[in-house]
């Protein structure tokens, strides 16, 4: 952790030659699962107890989420589930995710 400097700390240390580091804010960190054809992405990690719907999905797919590293490029059949965690997902989400499963080869 670094200290925070007060003014006349910083003060001093430009006379001295002393280069003040600056904080970095941290990049947001995605998480990415595999589920069949279907790559999951979020900035969450899932939880143990999954929500409802991704549970039927699973039930559908006959397997559970299993967590990977970020792909190297946008897989076509991706989901970001981030919003969906926080309550029901909205039917319009659904309806794109089922169509989009219907056309995939599973």
């Amino acid at each position: 952790m670094l200290p925070e400097w007060t003014s006349q700390q910083r003060a001093a240390l430009q006379v001295m030659g002393i280069p003040v580091w600056e904080k970095k804010s941290a990049p947001a960190s995605v998480f990415y699962y595999r589920l069949g054809p279907l790559y999951l992405r979020g900035q969450n990690e899932l939880p143990v107890s999954l929500p409802g719907w991704l549970d039927d999905l699973c039930l559908y797919l006959g397997q559970r989420p299993v967590a990977i590293k970020a792909p190297s490029k946008t897989p076509d059949l991706c989901f970001d589930y981030t919003e969906s965690l926080n309550g029901s997902v909205p039917v319009e989400t659904k309806k794109s995710l089922w169509q989009q499963l219907a056309h995939a080869k599973l």
